[in-house]
């Protein structure tokens, strides 16, 4: 494939006819293989269905990823290059392909690969606009009639080239569209996490769409030659796997700002009808920005989505090049400050103080740069809901809250407010944000943990056991397992408890949270409680981290199961203090009732039950 594409007039084909012409098969064949295996073909805006038109360079690209998928064994080690309309096998053969379409990157290409990263931002707002623009109408009388869109998923774009680096710049560009789209407040957007998994997997979009039960999936491909990039976006009907839209774009890596003027200008009257005033400015925002300081970016969201030393380190120093590359560039500082909240939060609490310290200071950057970027608002919002800050649960609902108001869609805002609620004993606004979170993205797993305990401290034990037990992945995985032990404890399933504790306990022994410790506690406390005391000691002596108010919790219920009031209510206070003043849980938890007649008890809930109507009326809108 040349490095320059030739002029349009050489690589258009405008017909059916033509199309199937060009591969060497029928019409009808070549209809099909649009609609069943995605090949790139669009259709004239506005136009009747037959005014198609298709490009040379993407057929071929098309057909070298079909002849990969079908026939790797093949595929494997072959250099021919030949084209579509060079080969007469029969419908079911699949030609020999390269596994790099444009073999080894020459120097002034490797000299410029970085510099495809930042259309991922720029594209994505020609792409966010017009969709935004064509969602409500349609192109035929057909779409007219159909229900309105309010809901979609964007699958990750493919990269059509064979050169690995372009992986970033198709990754970068999903997630660009999406969080774009997700700025619209009239549509609800499936998050990049929960789409992520069908990546390379070209599952059916009426597949895809039922999984994540939305209205429409937007596909799309990635395709650069020489120093031009071409990116194709199609959205796909969910019921019929119709093609409602498409449209295709094509700069030259180096036309940056021209770009960005030429999609802004052309799309900015089409959408402005459809978008509220504040939507419509935030998705014209659109800065320039250093290549390579989005490249450093987009590396360290990759890292970040981890929480070892290494990884964290790594996103780090990504995220400081970025900034010092480009001192303008506000997701950047976002990104930075988050970056350094994870740091601080689930790999090196030790840290707190110069960590806060720059965490705080890159929030602010970013939002001096931009005052309407949601995600420095989750940040700062993360950084006040830290042990070393008491859990400001109101300053940082406050957060969460503004940024929830710049992107309806965040299903990171939902979770962290769902995680602020149930703390504070708001049950059912807790499940209510919870529930928000998980219908954009149903493997959010903050989202999972906070709905599990608010099940579980409104005593709904069998629920709250059946969410627990389907947390993805790794979070707070110490307070996942005493959760669970817990739950298991409360239906009376104590042998069960005691084996996932002996199980946890081997796959986490240097708990510093203390919550592993406390739940075993509980266990023994009753059967042998001078061991429970020597475990309530090791909580003691946890380290300062966000999880040790659940610690403090269950050392409290252990001393109240051996009907030890003074301690029980010292340690019930240090969890009020420190981030769990939940009085809906103290009020009813039956772990605790063998104090519920001594005064001190009754003294400390009476406090509670006024701290939490004082939080209500200064969390809740409704104050109710």
């Amino acid at each position: 494939m040349p490095n320059e594409p030739p002029p349009a007039s050489s690589t258009r084909l405008d017909s059916w006819k033509d199309i199937a012409a060009y591969l060497k098969r029928d019409v009808s064949t070549v209809q099909r293989w649009e609609k069943r295996e995605r090949m790139p073909v669009h259709r004239h805006v506005h136009d009747k269905l037959g005014s198609v038109y298709a490009f040379r360079s993407e057929l071929d690209a098309w057909w070298a990823d079909r002849g990969l998928r079908l026939a790797p064994q093949q595929a494997r080690g072959v250099e021919t290059t030949a084209t579509p309309a060079a080969l007469e096998e029969d419908e079911d053969s699949h030609p020999h392909v390269p596994i790099d379409l444009e073999h080894h990157a020459s120097p002034r290409q490797l000299l410029w690969a970085h510099r495809r990263l930042v259309l991922g931002g720029v594209v994505a707002l020609g792409l966010v606009v017009t969709i935004a623009y064509v969602l409500p109408f349609g192109q035929r009388a057909a779409d007219r009639i159909r229900p309105e869109i309010r809901s979609l998923a964007v699958l990750p774009l493919d990269r059509l080239s064979g050169d690995p680096v372009q992986e970033y710049l198709a990754d970068g560009m999903t997630e660009a569209l999406i969080t774009g789209l997700g700025k619209i407040g009239s549509i609800r957007v499936i998050a990049h996490a929960s789409v992520i998994k069908y990546k390379a997997t070209h599952a059916p979009p009426s597949k895809v769409a039922q999984e994540l039960g939305v209205q429409a999936v937007v596909v799309g491909s990635v395709l650069r030659s020489g120093d031009r990039v071409r990116v194709t976006v199609h959205l796909i009907d969910s019921d019929s796997d119709r093609q409602i839209w498409s449209e295709s774009y094509e700069r030259d890596l180096r036309d940056v700002l021209t770009l960005q003027r030429e999609v802004t200008a052309a799309n900015a009257g089409r959408v402005g009808a459809r978008l509220r005033a504040p939507e419509q400015a935030r998705l014209g925002k659109l800065p320039p920005v250093n290549p390579d300081a989005y490249d450093s970016v987009l590396r360290a969201r990759y890292l970040s989505a981890r929480t070892t030393d290494a990884d964290s380190q790594a996103a780090i120093a990504l995220l400081e090049r970025a900034v010092a590359l480009d001192p303008g560039f506000a997701p950047a500082y976002a990104d930075l400050a988050a970056a350094y909240v994870t740091r601080l939060t689930f790999v090196t609490p030790e840290e707190s103080g110069d960590l806060e310290q720059k965490a705080f200071a890159a929030a602010e950057k970013a939002l001096v740069l931009d005052p309407d970027l949601a995600e420095a608002y989750l940040a700062r919002g993360d950084l006040l809901w830290t042990h070393s800050h008491r859990f400001a649960h109101e300053r940082a609902a406050q957060e969460f809250r503004r940024a929830l108001g710049l992107n309806s869609n965040s299903d990171q805002a939902h979770s962290r407010l769902a995680r602020v609620y149930v703390h504070v004993g708001f049950f059912e606004e807790a499940l209510q944000h919870a529930a928000i979170a998980l219908a954009i993205n149903p493997s959010n797993a903050q989202a999972l943990n906070s709905r599990a305990q608010a099940l579980l401290w409104m005593g709904k034990d069998e629920e709250a056991l059946a969410t627990l037990l389907s947390i993805p992945g790794p979070v707070l995985p110490e307070l996942v397992e005493a959760n669970t032990a817990f739950a298991l404890l409360r239906l009376g399933r104590r042998a069960e408890a005691r084996l996932r504790l002996r199980r946890a306990l081997r796959k986490y022994p240097n708990d510093a949270s203390g919550a592993l410790p406390g739940i075993e506690a509980m266990l023994l406390a009753e059967s042998e409680p001078l061991k429970a005391q020597h475990l309530i000691e090791n909580v003691a002596k946890r380290k300062a981290v966000n999880p040790s108010h659940h610690a403090a919790y269950f050392a409290a219920s252990a001393w109240a199961r051996m009907r030890r009031a003074p301690e029980a209510v010292q340690w019930l206070r240090e969890a009020a203090e420190t981030g769990f003043p939940c009085y809906p849980l103290f009020a009813r938890d039956a772990n605790l009732d063998p104090i519920r007649q001594d005064q001190r008890f009754q003294a400390f809930l009476e406090d509670m039950q006024k701290h939490s109507a004082s939080l209500r009326k200064a969390l809740l809108l409704d104050g109710k």
